[in-house]
């Protein structure tokens, strides 16, 4: 059965969300676009997180929403911060803008719109298992969910992260005895420090690599939690740890085991190769890449996270974006929720007056 919303009910809602160049929503009173890549002038923004396909390169001169630690590390990474205002909360006369952790990564929240005329969610990138070091996103009842749909189609359902954990310690730990060591790649900022959480303590010689030091310094620097202490690869080279050392790991950026630097580790040292993803669960994956272990380890939700999150907002609306997002809208359709896919240049009034039995 599809909700029904009764006409009485909706005329206290007049609201609009859509994706053109970013993704936006919009009352009479007031706008945000929330993840903007440009530097459009917006008369406010909401930054989910740090992700580069979630901020710009440049600031736009404005009033901003995010966590302290997403607004530490944008500041990082782009130009004119020091042009802006960032805010933990927001308010415009009766609607108010509240975070709470989407547990995606470090630093990243959720938008919560409390209005007149209704209660927005909006995710961003989102995550509800529990990974140790990180609060999981909370589903809330509210009129309109927007949320992300990575791995939106009923193939994503991951195994169980404590389980993945465990087995991996276990088989890095059996390499490391051996004097075997081992490359665990990860994206630098989110699955990386997934990645020290879990797996750090099983040596004592641990080195980073390119873009993962980087980001476990500005960490450092910025006083985040979540950093490790490591050497550096060039540090680590020059005191030819890995000649002298065989139970050595090192974090690095994720990459083809054919890239010429792993190669080089497998070759030189017999290194074996950790991928870690949500796309591990793809059968091919492990040769794809060519690596020795691929092991399904999200920062995203999988199918049935998804939906209990959907379930448990209980929305009138829900918006899906980016990954299956079609997929995902026409999966919560036959579970009797009025969804929605957004795609750049749709535009989809949310009137709830509008007859919502046909779709």
């Amino acid at each position: 059965m599809y909700k029904y919303i009764s006409a009485v009910d909706s005329f206290r809602f007049y609201m609009r969300v859509y994706r053109t160049d970013a993704m936006k929503i919009e009352s009479k009173d007031w706008k945000i676009v929330c993840d903007s890549t440009n530097s459009t002038f917006h008369p406010l923004v909401f930054y989910s997180h740090a992700h580069s396909d979630h901020i710009p390169r440049k600031l736009p001169k404005t009033e901003i929403i995010s966590s302290h630690i997403t607004k530490s590390l944008i500041k990082n990474f782009v130009k004119n911060f020091s042009e802006t205002s960032f805010y933990d909360s927001y308010s415009i006369g009766n609607t108010s803008f509240e975070q709470k952790s989407s547990g995606h990564i470090i630093g990243s929240t959720a938008l919560f719109i409390d209005s007149d005329e209704g209660k927005v969610i909006y995710t961003g990138d989102v995550s509800i298992r529990n990974k140790g070091f990180l609060d999981p996103f909370k589903p809330e009842k509210c009129d309109i969910l927007i949320v992300e749909s990575t791995f939106g189609s009923p193939e994503y359902v991951f195994p169980s992260y404590e389980e993945e954990i465990k087995k991996t310690q276990e088989q890095i730990l059996e390499y490391l005895d051996n004097n075997v060591p081992v490359v665990l790649m990860g994206y630098a900022l989110g699955k990386a420090q997934m990645l020290y959480h879990a797996f750090s303590d099983l040596s004592s010689n641990v080195v980073l690599h390119g873009s993962n030091y980087n980001i476990n310094s500005i960490l450092q620097s910025e006083n985040i939690d979540h950093s490790i202490q490591a050497a550096s690869y060039t540090e680590a080279k020059e005191d030819n740890l890995f000649t002298k050392k065989g139970d050595w790991i090192l974090f690095t950026p994720l990459k083809s085991g054919r890239d010429p630097f792993f190669s080089f580790l497998k070759n030189k040292y017999g290194a074996k190769l950790f991928a870690f993803s949500g796309w591990c669960l793809s059968s091919n994956y492990k040769y794809r890449m060519n690596v020795d272990h691929a092991i399904t380890i999200s920062d995203h939700a999988d199918y049935s996270e998804l939906l209990q999150i959907c379930r448990e907002c209980d929305p009138d609306q829900i918006y899906t974006v980016y990954g299956y997002s079609e997929r995902f809208a026409g999966e919560l359709r036959r579970e009797g929720f009025t969804a929605f896919p957004l795609s750049k240049q749709t535009i989809l009034d949310s009137y709830f007056n509008k007859s919502v039995n046909s779709n």
